[in-house]
């Protein structure tokens, strides 16, 4: 295949990962190729509309935290104003099949009371490094361990739904502990605070729009040649040649790149090891309180938020992880979903994108499977020869949000300037 173009970098892919690291590189007067598989920039950030409205959401990721400067810097540079997300006005817990509107569980319900105590201890554990064998456990095996009630295990499958963000008898138990020792306690929204104003796309495209950034669209990387001198990706129908490659494809999509020579296999380790299957489902609805929050046991959907009011309706988020049981597309599954925590409300519309189906994602956000804890740390995807590898599944610092990416990408970017000088 003839080489269509050579340039100093070629970025494999164009989500905030990518594009940081092509920004950085093209204004150190570096000229960059960043090869992207759709037709549009931002990987799994992406602002779009509610079909037949004018109403954006985010189809992707949607919030970052008071903890996150990055971000916030990056919106600061291009102009791009903040939203405060206001804080939750009631809370409705699902536990044994039961809405519960005070709290999960009885305030003198010893056992479960022990339980929570014991995932706050542990909480701490990993915050402060200290191992344990169950960091590698899945959540329902963690469960089991710790012999959680029922109304535990309900809450805690509610609130994993938004921080864990896989299949409970898949993912490791470690992305939930994570949130909760970083974050905030079980049920506390507040550390969702922010999200762009005019949506993630837009920092995308921003950060696209560097002079010296040259975004292919519809190039899919299928097989990627390195060796002490040069890259070499071909796509579908082209090839394209650098100095120096930067790797920013979600670990997932990794599989389907051929790499030669075969890459060491400390990265491939972490080939396909995202247990992230999270299904989030965005409502029009009647009768949901602006605000309210609701989360537990549900039926497909366990963390529901009644994000704003439009008109006489309320936008709705909601989460639940891939369920055979669950079609996400349809009305009924939907409406049960939702009835499940509040039955009184009226479902006018929803929408969904597949992100697990994806062929440029093949999952959403980081949660290590079950024995792979260590995999997708930053240090085995350190640069190997002439590829530097960016994305928010193995950042060094916030792993799994945006602020993961644009710090993988910032890392990346000063790796590849170390391996050009």
């Amino acid at each position: 295949m003839t080489v269509s173009a050579r340039h100093d970098v070629i970025v494999i892919g164009s989500g905030l990962a990518g594009l940081s690291a092509a920004r950085d590189l093209a204004e150190a007067g570096l000229s960059v190729q960043v090869l992207e598989a759709r037709e549009r920039v931002g990987g799994r950030g992406w602002t779009t509309t509610f079909p037949g409205t004018d109403i954006a959401i985010e189809s992707g990721g949607g919030w970052f935290t008071q903890h996150q400067p990055l971000v916030r810097k990056e919106l600061k540079r291009y102009g791009l104003g903040v939203r405060t997300i206001d804080a939750v006005t009631s809370t409705r817990w699902r536990t044994r099949d039961t809405i519960r509107l005070d709290a999960p569980f009885p305030s003198d319900d010893k056992p479960c009371i022990d339980a929570l105590d014991e995932v706050i201890r542990d909480a701490e554990g990993i915050a402060s490094a200290v191992l344990d064998y169950r960091w590698e456990l899945t959540l329902d095996d963690y469960l089991n361990e710790i012999k959680a009630p029922s109304e535990v295990r309900d809450v805690i499958y509610g609130w994993s739904a938004i921080t864990g963000g896989s299949v409970p008898s898949e993912g490791s138990v470690a992305g939930f502990l994570h949130a909760l020792a970083t974050e905030g306690a079980i049920g506390d929204m507040r550390y969702l605070a922010f999200a762009p104003q005019p949506g993630w796309s837009a920092l995308a495209e921003a950060l696209a729009s560097t002079d010296g950034v040259d975004v292919a669209f519809g190039q899919m990387a299928r097989r990627v040649f390195h060796d002490q001198e040069s890259v070499t990706v071909e796509t579908a129908h082209s090839a394209f040649a650098a100095q120096v490659a930067v790797v920013a494809t979600p670990v997932n999509t990794l599989p389907q790149i051929h790499f030669e020579p075969n890459l060491p296999e400390r990265i491939t380790d972490g080939f396909g090891a995202n247990a992230g299957k999270v299904i989030k489902v965005w409502m029009l609805t009647r009768g949901f309180p602006e605000r309210a929050l609701g989360f537990g046991r549900g039926h497909g959907l366990h963390w529901l938020y009644g994000d704003r009011k439009q008109g006489d309706t309320t936008l709705v988020v909601a989460f639940g992880w891939l369920d055979a049981d669950f079609d996400p597309t349809s009305d009924a599954d939907i409406k049960r979903a939702l009835h499940a925590f509040f039955p009184d409300a009226e479902l006018v519309a929803h929408t969904t994108h597949d992100w697990i189906s994806d062929p440029s994602s093949r999952g959403t956000w980081v949660n290590p499977l079950a024995g792979k804890l260590h995999a997708l740390d930053a240090g085995p995807f350190a640069p190997t020869g002439r590829l530097a590898f960016a994305t928010a599944d193995v950042a060094a610092e916030h792993a799994g949000w945006f602020e993961g990416a644009l710090v993988s990408g910032r890392d990346a970017a000063q790796a590849v300037q170390r391996l050009l000088s």
